[in-house]
């Protein structure tokens, strides 16, 4: 099974976007070395039902991708919120997995506040070891 680490600050960005957001999904990219995520990149949800899917700007994609070759950072993950179900990919989430091999992370409020990731590929769900760090 595969893993991954966030740092302690990221987890805790996560879990405020995805309460800001609500009730719709956040989303955005995470960026790192390795398999310790450090960064979070933002970006807006464009989709047409914001409360049950995410669909992110193009224009922030490009502007995210080249801030991380800036920083020299990977794309390592895609996160998204779940405002209202578990932290579990949905058949929409799988069908838009484009990116194979980034890990999945969904952050769910309810039921309860839960933080998961999977890869997604060929439209498989794999769960992932999420390993939250402290800060370096």
């Amino acid at each position: 099974m595969t893993r991954i680490r966030i740092t302690r600050a990221v987890a805790e960005r996560l879990e405020r976007e995805a309460r800001a957001a609500a009730p719709y999904e956040c989303c955005g990219f995470l960026a790192g070395h390795g398999d310790l995520v450090r960064s979070v990149y933002p970006l807006r949800n464009v989709a047409e039902r914001p409360t049950v899917e995410y669909f992110a700007d193009v224009r922030d994609v490009l502007a995210a991708v080249r801030a991380m070759r800036a920083r020299g950072e990977s794309l390592l993950g895609i996160y998204h919120s779940h405002p209202f179900s578990a932290a579990f990919p949905s058949p929409a989430d799988v069908e838009r997995a484009y990116y194979p091999e980034a890990v999945y992370f969904i952050i769910s409020l309810r039921p309860a506040l839960d933080l998961r990731a999977y890869r997604i590929r060929s439209g498989k769900v794999e769960a992932v070891v999420l390993e939250i760090v402290e800060d370096a």
